[in-house]
C-alpha cells in the first residue's frame, strides 16, 4: 500500500481537516483483549505484517488472520473483532509506543477519527465489496 494511495483514499472519503498519524505505523489488534495481532494498516506492502502484503498472514485474502478474508477471524462481517461488523468491537489501533488511536470499526463506539481509517470505512460502505476495497488500497 503506497502512502500516495492512502492519502488519496483519505482525501476522497473523509474530512481533510482532521489530523492523522499516517507517519507512524498503525498496528491492529483484536478488540476484545488487544493481544492478537491483526497486521499493520499503513506499512509497506513488502512488510510481512502489512495488510497489503498479499503473500503475508495479514494481507492474503485466504488467511484466517487477514481483514480481507470475509470468512476469517478479522474479516468476517459477523466476527466481533472485524472492522466490517457494525455491531462488533472491531480492531484496536495503536502505534509501536502503545499510543491508542481508537477502533477500526464500522461501529461508532470508540471509532477512530484518523483520516485513513474513516476513509477506508467510508469506501467500504460505498463499495460494499471487500475485494474491490482491498484492490483499491493495495494494488
Amino acid at each position: 500500500m503506497t502512502l500516495k494511495k492512502l492519502t488519496l483514499l483519505a482525501a476522497l472519503f473523509c474530512d481533510p481537516m482532521k489530523s492523522g498519524a499516517q507517519d507512524v505505523a498503525l498496528l491492529l489488534f483484536d478488540g476484545a483483549t488487544g493481544q492478537r495481532f491483526a497486521g499493520c494498516l499503513n506499512c509497506s506492502q513488502y512488510d510481512d505484517a502489512a495488510v497489503c502484503n498479499s503473500y503475508g498472514d495479514f494481507g492474503s485474502r485466504y488467511s484466517d488472520t487477514s481483514i480481507w478474508n470475509r470468512y476469517g477471524d478479522f474479516g468476517s462481517s459477523y466476527e466481533d473483532n472485524s472492522p466490517w461488523n457494525r455491531y462488533g468491537e472491531g480492531l484496536r489501533v495503536v502505534d509501536a509506543d502503545g499510543n491508542y488511536y481508537g477502533r477500526f470499526s464500522l461501529s461508532p463506539y470508540e471509532q477512530s477519527s484518523l483520516p485513513l481509517i474513516t476513509g477506508i470505512l467510508g469506501a467500504y460502505e460505498r463499495l460494499n465489496d471487500l475485494e474491490k476495497l482491498r484492490d483499491l488500497l493495495c494494488e
